[in-house]
């Protein structure tokens, strides 16, 4: 991955029309710039119902900007401010974590490719973009988006049923594209994190020391 003053992450937010940021992720955030310690060159936010676009778009700002990482934050997430260095510490290219969707009962929004492990880092089939950290120079990699077939596809997508009904989203394109291309995803179950709401969402065994 490189020495840490090589390292240069860009925090990207993408956000809907129809909601702004919440104060507290707000809050996340700005503590884990401070104790990132210099690794954070750029906070990007991007506006718009389109959801795929604002990951596009926020990716080839980062790489603008020169990052060496993205580091993408959904708009409602609460996790602790340590999170930018443990995750660049595992020196993997794509790495998220464990979290749940805002409904009742809890639903996770990941699944294991391996047997689940509860302090170790491991793969992944998908996991959401609620809070993940990707290396930036896989964008760069010929070999990234290219099907079976030669054909180019999108790095952000929606996966639609034969009757166009949402069967994949955008997130999970990704993961799924990523490992065509050679790339695994990881999860950091040690990191605890809430998907806010009306409520605090969070799996059974996460803790309240967020």
């Amino acid at each position: 991955m490189g020495n840490k003053k090589d390292i240069k992450v860009v925090i990207a937010v993408p956000s809907s029309d129809a909601s702004g940021m919440n104060v507290l992720t707000a809050q996340c955030i700005g503590a884990a710039i401070i104790e990132a310690g210099g690794l954070v060159i750029d906070f990007i936010v991007r506006r718009s119902c389109d959801i795929v676009s604002n990951r596009t778009w926020l990716v080839n700002k980062a790489i603008e900007a020169g990052g060496t990482h993205i580091l993408f934050v959904d708009c409602d997430m609460l996790f602790p401010s340590g999170v930018i260095q443990k995750m660049l510490a595992h020196k993997k290219e794509i790495i998220g974590v464990e979290y749940c969707a805002r409904t009742f009962p809890i639903k996770e929004v990941f699944e294991p490719l391996v047997e689940r492990k509860k302090n170790e880092i491991y793969k992944a089939k998908f996991t959401g973009m609620g809070l993940m950290l990707i290396d930036l120079s896989i964008f760069r990699d010929p070999k990234f988006g290219v099907d079976a077939e030669g054909k180019h596809t999108p790095w952000f997508s929606f996966g639609r049923d034969s009757q166009g009904n949402l069967a994949m989203g955008e997130d999970a394109w990704f993961n799924f594209m990523a490992r065509d291309s050679g790339y695994d995803t990881w999860i950091d179950p040690t990191i605890q994190m809430y998907h806010l709401g009306e409520y605090g969402y969070c799996l059974p065994t996460s803790k309240t020391d967020v």
